[in-house]
Parts: C-alpha cells; structure tokens; sequence
C-alpha cells in the first residue's frame, strides 16, 4: 500500500471519527422538541373574512414577552395566549414594528410569575443548507396543553423578500430565511425557527405570496435581526425609520371626500398612524345608512388590516364606484361587519 492511500484511510478514518463525536454531541430531535416547546404560545383572538382567528407567538423573556408578526390578530385585539402547560392569559401589546413586521406582547400575570424563554442574544445565523425545526401552532392543531407542530427543512437562501398579501406589501427590507418546508400554513405565523442543536434562528412569517412570481413563500425573519427590535420596544423606544407622507406616492380618498361622498368624518390625523376612529357620521349619510356609528374603530377593510387613517383612505381609494366593501369595526369591544357600497 503507497503512501498516498495510507493517508487517504487517516483522513477518511479522522472525518468519520469526527462525525461520530459531533451526532453523538448534538442533541436528537426528541430532545431539541422537549427543549423548545415550552417556549411557544397558542394565540387565539378574532378573525374576519377569511382571516384566521388563531396563531403562533414565541416567549422571549421570563417576564412573559411575547414576540409575534404583526397581523390582524394583533390589530383587531380580543387576543388569549395560551402557555404550553395549558394556562391561558390575556395579553397587552408593549409595541410593533412596521419595518420589521412584528408586534411585541406580554402576558398579564402575577409579577412574581416566570416563565421559560428564549435568549435572542443567542440566536444564530446558520449556513445555508442548514437543518432547521420550524414549531407552531398550525392549523390549530393545539388549543390547550397539546405539543405544537414540528416541521422539519432546511435554509434554502438568505435574501430580501419582495411579498404581497392581497394589496399590502411585505414592509421587510433586511434579507429573511428562505425554508425548504411548509410553513407557510393557516396560524404558523409568529412560531420558531431553530436550527437542529435547538438554537434560535428565525421567526416564521406570515402567509404571504411572490410579488413576481404569485406562488406561496416559507420565509422567516431572522433572530438576529429581530434582537435588537425587541430590547428595544422593552423600553418604549421608536424603532421604525420614518417615511415621508404616503399620501405624497399613494392614492388615497381625501378627508374632504370621505365626509361629502361617504359621510364619515375620521379622527384628526395630527400624529403618526393615528388610530382609525370615527369621529362623526353625517345624518341620513350613506355611511349612516350601513350602520357605522361615531366610535367604531375600523380594523380591516375586506381582509387589509388598517392600523391608521391614512390606511383607511388608501384602502378606499383602490375600489371603484358601485363595488362594495366589507368593514370591520371594533364596536365596545365586540366586532362588527359593516357593508359599504363605494359611491
């Protein structure tokens, strides 16, 4: 036998010596599962449409921090968290990010209380081809103090996401994961992406669509990315970039012509994402008419979760005269579907 075969045997012999001490060193799956499964919560709150009134959130401190996607669940309120021992707590909402597309919750419990948690400090960035678990309460299949779902993929890419979810476009800018599994399912969104030693990697998002391509996309927002955010909105702090007036590149239906045409008068849009709340309906208005009431904050306008005045002036003004429009409104805390014909 030459040299060169001898030393080929070695390194073969050192490699699959190394592989042998590096699975038994990693934790199996059962093990990353047990490991992770106390830190996911069941949310459950209201849906409209065809919009799903359940989904996925992620403890990230022991004060009971909760990390999920910004969606209509979190806009709508009306949101239960249920723990993974079974508990079910009402929750608060401590702040969102619109650049980021994440909402920040906490469960209302004894201040005394812990709970078990991810450290976002130890998130990680893996290869791409990594191994990665992805859990979340999908399909609701978990109501109480049944395990939620594990799928299991791998990263296909890191890269940035252009998405639309009907006429909302996915506001991410920083790359995402891309996964090479099925996460994009009915209440998944707002779950865990870790990688397959159990470390945090990624939150999953929402179920959305290519804006090129119009086939469904498993992405999630990487950790990493998202630490910062969240120690952030612990502390009260604005965390979004500001952005000149969208009414300045985005058609949308003017206060004038909201109150002359519909007669629906908003409140004052003096700040940021000021709330949509009716000020005043117009007697014998049209809006009148459909049943809107001075009060009602609108919550989506078909299935677009409107989270401001602005978002409820360019919803509007992407329907044409004579088509009709479902509003969702949040009447003295019980929801109500509202028919508007546009005029």
């Amino acid at each position: 036998m030459n040299m060169f075969v001898q030393i080929l045997i070695l390194l073969l012999s050192a490699c699959q010596a190394m592989a042998v001490n590096a699975s038994a060193d990693a934790p199996s799956l059962s093990q990353v599962v047990d490991m992770r499964q106390p830190v996911i919560v069941k949310l459950f709150g209201a849906g409209a449409g065809s919009l799903d009134s359940y989904g996925t959130g992620v403890l990230v401190s022991k004060e009971g921090h909760v990390l999920t996607v910004w969606n209509h669940l979190v806009s709508t309120g009306f949101l239960t968290a249920v723990t993974a021992d079974g508990r079910r707590f009402q929750v608060e909402t401590v702040g969102t990010s619109r650049d980021q597309d994440v909402a920040l919750l906490k469960l209302k419990a004894d201040g005394s209380e812990t709970f078990p948690f991810i450290d976002l400090t130890q998130a990680k960035d893996p290869e791409v081809g990594s191994t990665i678990y992805a859990f979340s309460n999908m399909f609701r299949v978990a109501a109480g103090n049944e395990p939620v779902s594990v799928v299991h993929g791998v990263i296909a890419a890191r890269v940035p996401l252009e998405a639309k979810q009907g006429r909302w476009t996915f506001p991410v800018k920083s790359p995402v994961w891309l996964i090479d599994a099925i996460t994009n399912n009915s209440g998944a969104a707002g779950g865990l992406l870790t990688d397959a030693n159990g470390a945090p990697v990624g939150l999953i998002g929402r179920e959305i669509r290519h804006a090129a391509s119009r086939t469904w996309v498993n992405y999630a927002v990487p950790l990493t990315t998202l630490a910062s955010v969240v120690e952030a909105l612990q502390t009260g702090q604005k965390v979004d970039s500001k952005r000149k007036d969208p009414a300045a590149d985005v058609a949308m239906v003017s206060d004038q012509e909201l109150t002359a045409k519909f007669g629906i008068t908003m409140l004052p849009n003096v700040v940021e994402r000021t709330p949509a709340y009716v000020d005043n309906i117009v007697a014998g208005s049209l809006a009148q008419t459909s049943g809107l009431q001075r009060s009602d904050l609108i919550v989506l306008v078909n299935d677009a979760v409107i989270t401001s005045v602005s978002d409820f002036q360019q919803q509007l003004a992407t329907y044409r005269s004579g088509q009709r429009v479902s509003l969702t409104v949040n009447r003295e805390q019980e929801l109500k579907l509202i028919e508007l014909r546009i005029p």
